[in-house]
Parts: structure tokens; C-alpha cells; sequence
């Protein structure tokens, strides 16, 4: 079970570095959830053996598994007694991706891991998505995404160094954006380096340390450019100071420090110290600290952070609940991430401060069904100020060469709104056979718009309300067949309830909800070598993401995997 969760843990670690989201099927344990964090220093890094089927299921900032207790707890643990450094070659799967789409859209993925010595360790990737055909919604449609990485590994006696460098190109033909500046589209860089220290050896009975810190530039050629500068770092301490001298019952006193920095225009700080205490034992696991953040202009903000877990019925039942809270900087990175379409200008988007969850409470129930159900029942509630939602931009204006028509065009704006979220969550893994798994996943969302705040229109109040773009319900199906050697099929369908968007006349209208199904197989030609398949939104129903902005539609991509 220890090696199986080092693989997991692991797994998470290099998808984050090389930023390419997979889905996962690994069976789950309610067990050992929130056990004591005993920090392992040797944390291999390797790459899953091949990518599987990627869908481009959408995204929203509430899930079913947005449940982050951000707590640094790993998930394997292991006991510093019985650990012994191992600096050995690890063998590395490297693997390539190609294939083609029926919109002529060329799909790219490449990764490669290498030992090239005993103390260090370099990994490359490369992914590419792009579509070269126009469809009926779009002037201009064509789009693509780049993403480039490079990690190096570095092993001492004392710790590992982790550096990284990420480099995201895309690029977008908004709605008749191309005018005579941006002939060829909106072209939106990130540029994202750092590196990170962890220290061998682990908490029981020392001081253990982690310091990271990176760069990270977001600019739009011809337009706005954003800087950040964010710097962290974790110190742990664990004794029997309350139970027995037993590594498996300890208790930890633990502090993490964030440090952000963000530049648009004008600067923005935000200093977070979050001091902790945890213990656990037979049937419980207790996490109380607080959080203090510390803002430009000498603002405080200061936010429990609590939680709690009971364990039954020999751990096949976990009871928790958690009160928190923080701040966070609105940054241009992540809105452009989120809605690329937006255009409008950043000059002041700084005046308007932080995001801020005053009130963060979760409670709910975990369980371990006849060894091959996982589920969880949840409820989350949250007090949010000054959080960003999207307008229609009403001064976007567009003349082409060979036109001296100047179009009112389609595009988006921000305003902050503050309000109060109730979410319902659930989700279950059931392992249904031994070459079958399943998995669902559903949110219920409930917003209650508090007032106004400041907006970049302060005289058109019919803006504020509503919860623009954000789904009332959304449930996701995903589903993984192993037919035989030969023979592996996938599924994903996604639900998407009401939304409310505006229109350019400013007119409220309630989105009509959408079903995403996407289908994918793999069919192994030789050991290394497999082809694949991936139908795209089989309905064809190309719902809106952003009002005029449909989702691409009908598509099916098809290529072969090759691992060496």
C-alpha cells in the first residue's frame, strides 16, 4: 500500500510540473486521510507510463472537488526511523503523443524524463492544440495552444533543489478581433521559473524545511503585461509530546509563509502566515491553527483555521468539518486563463484590491463501501468579497483594411461583486470489476449576490445580480473499460445547469443547460506503441461558454501513443 501511495503522490507531482491534466481512476481509502505528516525526503519524480485520453470537459472555480482544506499534508507518510536515503539511477517511461482532428487540428504531447547522473535529473515536455479550420460562430476561429517545460532535479546530501521553467503560448482569433494591430490574434504569453528547496530527513524529532519561490509574467503582445513574484516556505516539528512514543501518534506544530507580489500598473502585497498544531490518533485527527494575511496599505486580515475528523467503523468512516478563511490577489493571469476573451483595459485593475473569503466553513462525510466504493457527501459554505465576474464590453471597437466600417464588436469585461455561496457536493468512485471503474461527481451551487462594489461602469447598475457565467448544477460521469491487453475504452460526460449571462443590450438571459460527451479508445498495436481515438462533444451541441463564444463542437482525433 506504501508503494502504491509513493506512486500516486508522485504522479500529482509531475503533472503539476508539467502542467497537463490527466484523468485518474486509482482506488481511493478513507483511511489514514489526515494522519500525522511525517515529510519524505527522497520524493522520486516520475512520469505516468502513458497519457491517457484527454477531454476538453470544461472547468469552473466551483467543483465537486474544490475541497482544498490547504493543509501540507502529503499522501503517504512514512516513519523517519525506518528511512534510508537512496540516491540510486530510477528507470524513466518517456512517451509521445501525435494525432490529427477532423477540424485539421494537429495534437501534440511530449515528455522525457531522464537520470543524467546519480544526483541529477532533467525532464522536458511539449504540448501542442491548435484548430486551422473556421466554423460558422467564429470570424477567424482559428486558435492554438503552446505549452512548453523544462525541470531539473537536484539531489544532495542535505535536500533536493527543484528548478523549473513553463512557457504557455496562446493564441486566439476572437469575435472579428483581427484588425489592422492584431493581424493575427490575441496573443496571450506566460512566462512562469522557480525552483524549490526540500529538505531530507522529515519532521520526527527535527526541524524540517521547505523554501520555494518563481517568477511569473502574463502579458498580451501590444497590451497589458502583468509580474508576480511569490515566495513560500513550510517548517514542521513533530514529537510524542501528548501519547506514547509512537511514530504513528504524533503531534506537529508547523507554520507556512506565502509571500505574493503582483504588478499591473500598480503594485500589490500580500504577506500570509498561517502558524498550526496537529494531532491524531486511533479515531481522530485535529488541525487548529490560524491565518494572518498582510496586505498593502497595512491591512490585516485575520481567518481561523480549524478542522476536525472522527474515524469509525474501523476507518471506513470519516466525519470532518473545517472553518477557514484568506485572501487572495485578483490577478491578471488567472482571469485571462479563465476567459480569454477578455478585452478590457487593466489601467486601474489594482485599485481593486483582493479577493477575500471572510468565512469558509465545510463539513460532510467520507466513506469506504464493501472495498470498492469510495463516496463522499459535503457541504461548503462561503462568504466572498470582491470576486470577478464577466460582462459585455460595450467600447470594443474594430476597422479592417479592407473596410472603413467601424465595428461595435463582442467581447467582455469584469466587474466584483461580493456574495455568499452555499455549494452541496458529493462524489463516488466505484471499482465496479476488476477491469472497470467508474466515477461521479456533482456540485449544486447557490449564490446570493450582496449589493454592489466598485466597477469600471460605475453608472449602469443593471450589472449586478447575478452570478454571471457561474453554473447552478453541474455533475460529471467518467467512466474506464479494459476490454482486454488490446483493448481500453473511456467516456466522460458533463452536465451543465442554468447560467446567467448578458447580452451586449444588456438583457439578462438564462442559459439553457448542455450534456458534453465525449468518448475515447486505445488500441495496443505493440507493448510501446498504441493508437487512439477521441470523439469530442458527440452531441454536437456547441453551447456557449461566453455568450457568442460557443464551444468547438463535433470533433474526432485520432494518432498513436508511443512510449520509449
Amino acid at each position: 500500500m506504501k508503494n502504491k501511495s509513493l506512486i500516486i503522490s508522485i504522479f500529482f507531482v509531475v503533472i503539476g510540473l508539467l502542467g497537463n491534466a490527466q484523468t485518474h481512476n486509482e482506488q481511493v481509502t478513507v483511511e489514514g486521510s489526515y494522519k500525522p505528516q511525517i515529510k519524505r525526503s527522497e520524493r522520486l519524480v516520475k512520469t505516468p507510463e502513458m497519457p491517457d485520453n484527454e477531454f476538453d470537459i470544461p472547468k469552473y472555480k466551483v467543483e465537486a472537488r474544490d475541497f482544498n482544506f490547504g493543509n501540507s499534508i502529503e499522501v503517504e507518510t512514512m516513519s523517519a526511523m525506518t528511512y534510508k536515503a537512496d540516491y540510486g539511477v530510477e528507470s524513466k517511461n518517456n512517451f509521445l503523443k501525435a494525432g490529427i482532428g477532423t477540424r485539421l487540428s494537429p495534437v501534440f504531447l511530449f515528455r522525457h524524463y531522464s537520470d543524467l547522473s546519480k544526483t541529477m535529473s532533467l525532464g522536458v515536455g511539449v504540448k501542442h492544440y491548435s484548430s486551422w479550420l473556421e466554423m460558422n460562430d467564429y470570424e477567424k476561429s482559428s486558435f492554438m495552444n503552446n505549452a512548453f517545460n523544462v525541470m531539473a532535479v537536484n539531489k544532495f546530501r542535505t535536500g533536493q533543489l527543484r528548478s523549473f521553467v513553463d512557457y504557455k503560448y496562446d493564441m486566439y482569433h476572437l469575435r472579428a478581433y483581427d484588425d489592422v494591430v492584431n493581424t493575427n490574434g490575441r496573443n496571450i504569453h506566460s512566462l512562469n521559473l522557480g525552483a524549490k528547496w526540500l529538505a531530507n530527513g522529515s519532521s520526527y524529532r527535527d526541524i524540517y524545511t521547505e523554501f520555494g519561490g518563481d517568477y511569473r509574467a502574463t502579458w498580451i503582445a501590444g497590451g497589458t503585461t502583468e509580474h508576480q513574484f511569490n515566495a513560500n516556505a513550510h517548517l514542521a516539528y513533530s514529537d510524542n509530546w501528548i501519547s506514547d512514543k509512537n511514530v504513528n501518534d504524533l503531534q506537529t506544530m508547523a507554520t507556512d509563509v506565502e509571500l505574493n507580489y503582483n504588478n499591473i500598473y500598480q503594485g500589490q502585497f500580500l504577506l500570509a502566515v498561517n502558524p498550526y498544531f496537529t494531532m491524531s490518533g486511533d479515531f481522530y485527527h485535529v488541525h487548529v491553527g490560524a491565518r494572518f494575511d498582510f496586505k498593502t496599505g497595512g491591512h490585516i486580515g485575520v481567518y481561523p483555521d480549524v478542522l476536525g475528523s472522527v474515524f469509525v467503523l474501523d476507518d471506513r468512516l470519516e466525519f470532518y468539518a473545517r472553518l477557514g478563511g484568506r485572501s487572495k490577489i485578483n490577478t491578471f493571469a488567472d482571469i485571462v486563463a479563465e476567459n480569454p476573451f477578455v478585452t478590457t483595459s487593466f489601467e486601474n485593475f489594482s485599485e481593486f484590491g483582493y479577493e477575500t473569503t471572510k468565512i469558509d466553513f465545510q463539513g460532510g462525510v467520507k466513506a469506504k463501501i464493501a472495498n470498492n466504493i469510495d463516496a463522499h457527501v459535503g457541504v461548503r459554505y462561503r462568504t466572498i468579497k470582491n470576486s470577478v465576474f464577466f460582462i459585455p464590453d460595450y467600447d470594443f471597437y474594430a476597422v479592417y483594411d479592407e473596410d472603413a466600417t467601424t465595428y461595435h464588436l463582442q467581447a467582455f469585461d469584469i466587474i466584483f461583486q461580493d456574495y455568499h455561496l452555499t455549494t452541496i457536493l458529493a462524489d463516488v468512485h466505484w471499482k465496479a470489476m476488476e477491469k472497470l471503474d467508474v466515477a461521479a461527481e456533482f456540485a449544486y451551487n447557490i449564490y446570493n449576490i450582496q449589493g454592489q462594489n466598485l466597477i469600471q461602469i460605475p453608472e449602469v447598475t443593471s450589472l449586478y445580480g447575478k452570478p454571471w457565467y457561474k453554473p447552478s448544477f453541474t455533475m460529471t460521469l467518467r467512466g474506464d473499460y479494459r476490454l482486454n491487453d488490446t483493448w481500453r475504452f473511456n467516456a466522460a460526460v458533463k452536465y451543465i445547469g442554468n447560467r446567467w449571462m448578458l447580452t451586449p443590450d444588456l438583457e439578462a438571459i438564462d442559459v439553457k443547460r448542455s450534456v458534453d460527451v465525449q468518448l475515447g479508445a486505445d488500441y495496443k498495436i505493440q507493448d510501446d506503441l498504441s493508437a487512439f481515438l477521441e470523439i469530442k462533444d458527440v452531441l454536437h451541441q456547441k453551447y456557449e461558454m461566453y455568450y457568442n463564444y460557443p464551444t468547438l463542437g463535433f470533433e474526432v482525433v485520432a494518432g498513436i501513443k508511443y512510449r520509449f
